[in-house]
């Protein structure tokens, strides 16, 4: 798959008291989001990946359940890998400085395949 050559897939030990279904891997990949619902696009990186989902910053408030299409940059070519997602959580983020600031992030399930 596209970007399985960032990765050593090797089986690690589980964690302690770790819930998550697959390893996180805090990495920076371009991608762009849209949101057919309100018509809202979006271009960030992401914070961190696995297999069935990520973690990005986003432009506004999404809802919980919102769907997503979205286009992450393989950084070894040229090429976008096209997903589709559900966001399963949003955080908000004062800015420290300008009380009007504010950053979201979220994290989202992938739907249909794994990204590696």
């Amino acid at each position: 798959m596209l970007l399985k050559k960032i990765f050593d897939l090797k089986k690690e030990p589980d964690f302690i008291n770790d819930r998550r279904q697959a390893k996180r891997y805090d990495i920076m990949l371009k991608l762009n989001y849209f949101d057919s619902a309100t018509n809202s696009p979006g271009e960030t990186l992401t914070k961190n990946i696995s297999k069935n989902g990520l973690r990005f910053p986003v432009n506004s408030r999404l809802p919980k359940g919102t769907l997503l299409d979205i286009k992450i940059e393989d950084p070894n070519s040229s090429k976008f890998l096209s997903l589709k997602g559900k966001i399963t959580w949003l955080e908000e983020f004062p800015g420290e400085e300008d009380a009007e600031t504010v950053r979201y992030e979220t994290g989202v399930n992938l739907l249909r395949k794994p990204l590696f």
